[in-house]
């Protein structure tokens, strides 16, 4: 079940301390609603009772999805909590995010039973091609996949500005395949599969 651990936070604004509620872990299966409160931050949002200041407060947290066999950690300082390897849940998929955007977007792509090892390979390609257009953005986030079949993805530009931009299916689907058929992912214990992890992929897959 969904669990949370009361600690104080100091308000960067009025420097007053005040309780908080740290959700150290979602069971999205037993809390349906916790899927929303991940999806627009809520779950990492504090209100001081001083003055009433809201920001964000990112801290550890375990998303479990029983429906749908999947794990995401989001650890915003990289480090995965000792004893987390879940390594009796074989059919699951087991990842860790640190970021925000990187944590709702792996829950958006694991729950559509998404390889997320071919999205941010797909993710990396668009960059390429992108940098080579002269276009300049801060994040690549996979947003859906629209009513014809083609994969929807958010370019961030520098000035905030966001920008959906439309790929075919048949790009995401070759590099699932050369996923599966060439590349080796640990079936046990919490990865990392970002862009980082794209960039030494692709350089595999160009020498075979």
């Amino acid at each position: 079940m969904s669990e949370t651990r009361q600690d104080t936070f100091t308000c960067p604004q009025c420097g007053e301390d005040g309780p908080i509620d740290l959700w150290t872990s979602i069971n999205v299966s037993q809390d349906p609603d916790a899927r929303r409160r991940v999806e627009d931050l809520s779950i990492f949002e504090w209100t001081c009772p001083n003055c009433g200041k809201t920001c964000l407060v990112l801290h550890p947290c375990l998303y479990h999805d029983m429906t749908n066999e999947f794990m995401v950690w989001f650890a915003p300082d990289g480090e995965v909590q000792e004893g987390a390897e879940f390594s009796q849940l074989e059919r699951y998929t087991l990842r860790t995010t640190s970021t925000p955007n990187e944590f709702r977007e792996k829950v958006n792509i694991l729950e559509r039973h998404l390889d997320d090892r071919a999205l941010e390979l797909t993710k990396l390609i668009l960059i390429m091609q992108l940098s080579r257009d002269n276009v300049d953005v801060v994040d690549v986030i996979f947003h859906s996949i629209d009513q014809n079949g083609q994969f929807v993805f958010v370019l961030v530009h520098p000035d905030g500005v966001e920008q959906y931009v439309r790929l075919p299916a048949a790009t995401y689907q070759k590099l699932a395949h050369d996923v599966r058929e060439y590349l080796f992912t640990p079936a046990h214990g919490f990865q990392t599969i970002d862009l980082k992890w794209a960039k030494e992929s692709l350089e595999l897959l160009k020498d075979m």
